[in-house]
């Protein structure tokens, strides 16, 4: 399993991109950084692209990638939760923010298909099963479970928790990482659970029952708090944890 981090922050700054994550063989999780971090020939390959959820650092990049393919390209597969497919029609390729990608250049041959999935469907993609779990957030979201056969690999969503691994499916191969966020640093608490999300604090109880040879990539790290927090993820003690960086690639 090999996991390119093209952009891993929760929000933008130089240096730091919204969330984005490719694998091997075109397959993008969430959009944030598409465009920003892929050359144009890279982006061309890109066939498939998994959403964790509708909010804008998780799919900023989706309207440049679409223009930035050739006509030579296939039909961009757009995967996620149903209410997520229909926000990005009704709020993103709307023919007013954006053109109507899903119906454009025509209905038989668009620039983006939508194939909406459910918490808990399985789809298999290129060399992949992938699984979609639920998870909570502020808007209707999903993290996936990604399995190539020899092991797996969890990409979560923003969230605020709530024992998110123990809905992960269980015929998968030998987890090896997970990718969690953590947005706001402990003395924040009461934000990030406002907001929908994590403090390395929440991370550490999130992640207390995974087998400790399971890594931990703590992601989504808000611009600004990067230092606090990463020293308050190193007190957590975890071995195999450490804060994501764009550019960084992870090997299993």
């Amino acid at each position: 399993m090999k996991v390119r981090v093209l952009g891993c922050s929760g929000g933008a700054a130089p240096g730091r991109n919204p969330s984005c994550y490719l694998l091997e063989g075109g397959v993008a999780i969430d959009a944030g950084a598409l465009a920003s971090a892929l050359t144009l020939e890279e982006q061309q390959l890109i066939t498939d692209i998994f959403l964790t959820h509708a909010h804008w650092d998780h799919v900023r990049d989706l309207p440049l990638t679409v223009i930035n393919r050739t006509i030579k390209a296939p039909t961009l597969r757009l995967h996620g939760l149903p209410e997520t497919v229909q926000s990005i029609r009704a709020h993103l390729m709307n023919g007013e923010t954006w053109f109507k990608a899903f119906d454009l250049p025509s209905v038989e041959s668009p620039f983006i298909s939508a194939s909406p999935m459910t918490a808990g469907e399985t789809r298999e993609c290129g060399r992949y099963r992938i699984s979609a779990v639920s998870v909570p957030h502020t808007v209707p979201a999903i993290s996936y479970v990604i399995d190539d056969g020899t092991c797996s690999v969890m990409m979560n969503a923003d969230t605020v928790g709530g024992g998110i691994f123990e809905r992960m499916p269980k015929d998968h191969s030998p987890l090896k990482a997970v990718f969690l966020e953590a947005s706001f640093p402990n003395r924040m608490r009461d934000f990030a659970v406002m907001t929908g999300h994590l403090t390395p604090q929440m991370l550490g109880e999130e992640t207390r029952h995974l087998a400790t040879d399971v890594d931990v990539i703590v992601t989504h790290l808000k611009p600004g708090f990067e230092t606090e927090m990463a020293r308050e993820i190193a007190d957590l003690g975890r071995p195999g944890i450490r804060p994501c960086r764009d550019g960084d690639v992870f090997e299993w």
